[in-house]
This record gives structure tokens, sequence and C-alpha cells, in this order.
């Protein structure tokens, strides 16, 4: 209740300073998708997309959009990074799954999520393998792709492309203009598969912290355009996303080369600490790990391994 007032007094209170500007979103005067960019003022910005959006055909009522928090939130970090036609955002709780023992050191792991019991068994695992004396893990490299689909005049066109972006030197020049885009991502390789006159470009970028999808395409359109107005001026980019990148979807390519950070982990967890915290026995889990893992992967035709659980 206490939520509700407030977001209807603050509502009310700004309706006074953004009706004039809110008529104009509404007369098409001003865009509304660049509101942050014509106001100067990202909160500013935020207010009068709500109170446009209270007026729009598809909403259920005004008062599901005064549902939505908008308080105490710092939208000039979103404002061109990581959202468009902003209005709000959705506070998620955050749990703590830990103690977890690894590589020797001690962390506690926040946690996100509206999936009921999924902390707790992070949890009863982070405590497995901590009681086991902890886990070793050990990234064996990280790489972001994407891999345009471009088409030639003719399959020999297409294979000039993947001899020329094969060849080491000219991977440096593709690298430089790469980099132009971008402080910090760094192509590091790329193959291109071939299938008559349409030739598909796997980049495989460095892009440190961040996942760096955008990232990565920027710099990839660098390279293309480059290339487009200089040796390969027939080429015609129909997509920059082919599908052997391969985004979001199942692929052998993924699971063989990898995409994103490649990682592997190993820890030894007693049989007492098996029976004492996972509630189970290690024969148990074994003949388990057979029938749902390997058989039951095999009779669905599982893509990318045989595994229990892998994030997307």
């Amino acid at each position: 209740l206490d939520h509700r007032a407030m977001v209807a007094h603050t509502d009310t209170a700004v309706g006074k300073g953004v009706d004039a500007v809110v008529e104009k979103v509404c007369s098409d005067e001003l865009p509304v998708h660049s509101l942050e960019r014509e106001l100067g003022d990202c909160a500013r910005a935020v207010l009068v997309r709500r109170e446009w959006l209270k007026r729009q055909p598809g909403v259920a009522s005004a008062e599901a959009v005064g549902r939505v928090p908008h308080e105490g939130f710092d939208y000039d970090a979103v404002h061109g990074a990581c959202a468009e036609m902003v209005f709000g955002y959705i506070p998620l709780p955050v749990g703590v799954a830990g103690p977890l023992l690894l590589n020797g050191k001690t962390y506690q792991v926040p946690l996100a999520t509206v999936e009921g019991a999924l902390i707790a068994s992070t949890r009863r695992g982070c405590k497995a393998i901590t009681a086991a004396g902890g886990a070793s893990a050990a990234v064996l490299s990280q790489g972001m792709t994407r891999a345009p689909v471009i088409r030639f005049p003719s399959a020999i066109r297409a294979a000039a492309f993947a001899a020329w972006m094969h060849d080491p030197a000219n991977l440096a020049v593709a690298q430089e203009q790469f980099a132009t885009t971008t402080r910090f991502g760094r192509l590091t390789s790329c193959r291109v598969t071939v299938a008559g006159r349409y030739a598909y470009a796997r980049f495989v970028c460095a892009t440190g912290d961040a996942m760096g999808m955008n990232m990565v395409s920027k710099g990839v359109s660098a390279v293309l355009d480059f290339l487009s107005a200089g040796s390969f001026g027939d080429l015609e980019l129909l997509g920059l996303s082919g599908n052997v990148c391969c985004d979001k979807k199942a692929a052998a390519v993924n699971w063989i080369s990898g995409r994103g950070c490649s990682v592997v982990a190993e820890a030894t967890i007693p049989g007492h600490v098996v029976e004492s915290v996972l509630k189970t026995t290690v024969a148990a889990a074994c003949e388990l790990n057979v029938a749902k893992n390997l058989i039951g992967s095999a009779m669905a035709g599982a893509l990318g391994g045989v595994n229990a659980h892998a994030s997307n």
C-alpha cells in the first residue's frame, strides 16, 4: 500500500511538469524513442515516457504502468548502453549461495532469480564441494563470435575470400580495422566456411569483462566495410549473423570450437559428503548419470554433449 501511494503521489506531482512535453510526444512533434537526447535528462525522459505509455493502446491501464517502479535508478548508466525506450525497472530478489571454495579461495556467490529452490540447490552443491576440499578450475579460452553470411558472384570468389582471411598477414589487417571501433575488444582469429557462393566468416574476438556481442558486431562491420571498399568490392553482406556464430542456439560448432568462455573444472566428492550433504550415494549418482546423461541424452538426440544441465 505504501509503494502504491508513493507511485501515485510521484506520478501526480510529476504530471504538472511533463504534460506539455507528453503532448508533444503524443502528437509526434517529439520522438518518444529519443527523449533522453532531446531532453538532456534521462530521469525526466523516463517520467515523460511513462505518461505517454499510459495513453497508448495495448496498455491494460494507467495503474499498470504506475505499478512499475522507476525511482532510485541510475538511468544515465543505461542510456546508450543496454536498454531503449525505458520507462522503469523490475527489482529482482538476490540470494547468496556459498561458501564455495574455488582455487584455494572462498566465495559467496550472489544469484538474482525468481526460480524457487534454485539458490538452495546451488548452495547445497557449494557446501558439498567446500566440504570435500574445494574445486579447481581454469579458463581454457575466451572469445565471442560473430559470423556474417556474405554472397559473392561465384564460388571461386568466395573461396578467394576464405583464403585471404586465413592468411596471417591479412588477419593483421582485419585486426587493425576491428580495433578502430573499440578500446576493449580485440579480433583474435577468423575461419571462413564456404557453401557455394556463400561465405560464412566466423570472427572470434576477445571482449574483456563484457559479453560483447554488440562490440563484436560493430568491429566485424568495420572489417567488412574495409574489404568491400578494397579487394572484395563484389562481396554482398546478406546478414551480420549467418547462424555459424552460433548465437542462442544449440550448435556443434559451439561445442567443438567454443563460444564465450571455455572452462574446465574438477572436484572430488568423498562418499560420506555425498551421503551427508547431497542425501544420496555414489553408486546411485553414478547409475543416474548413465541412465540420464548418457542414455537419456542419446534417446533425446541431445546436442552439446551429455550433461545434467548447462545454462544458455
